[in-house]
């Protein structure tokens, strides 16, 4: 197991957007990696769990991560969680789990792009926050 770097970073919680594309985020340091939650839309919810352990990479060069998805079936909310918990995991080298439920009817293909934005966005404030306290 990698070396945990997550001295003094108990939990962190961020939120972007508004309305039906609105995503929240909570981070909290187990003391053996992280635990998060990554919600929102208008009927957050569970839809899926992500695990993410990181290795060093194949290529010799930085860190990967093996990657464990298990969706509730026919919910998709484990394509996001999954980006966040590998980055976390490369990132901060220690094992992160991700429970996601984001749903909101009838998203159009901007509304989604919104979603994903937003994860992204919340998983750099959440290492940034990190990186300024370590």
């Amino acid at each position: 197991m990698p070396y945990n770097k997550l001295i003094n970073f108990p939990i962190w919680q961020g939120q972007e957007g508004e309305g039906r594309c609105q995503i929240s985020l909570i981070l909290m340091d187990t003391g053996n990696g992280i635990n998060g939650l990554l919600t929102g839309g208008g009927k957050p919810h569970v839809g899926g769990v992500v695990l993410a352990l990181p290795r060093p990479s194949l290529s010799g060069k930085g860190w990967s991560a093996d990657i464990f998805i298990t969706p509730v079936p026919g919910h998709k909310d484990v394509d996001v969680a999954r980006t966040v918990a590998d980055t976390l995991a490369r990132e901060l080298q220690c094992s992160v789990v991700i429970t996601a439920g984001i749903h909101s009817d009838n998203l159009n293909p901007e509304e989604l792009g919104q979603i994903v934005l937003h994860c992204a966005t919340l998983t750099q404030a959440a290492l940034a926050s990190f990186n300024a306290k370590g």
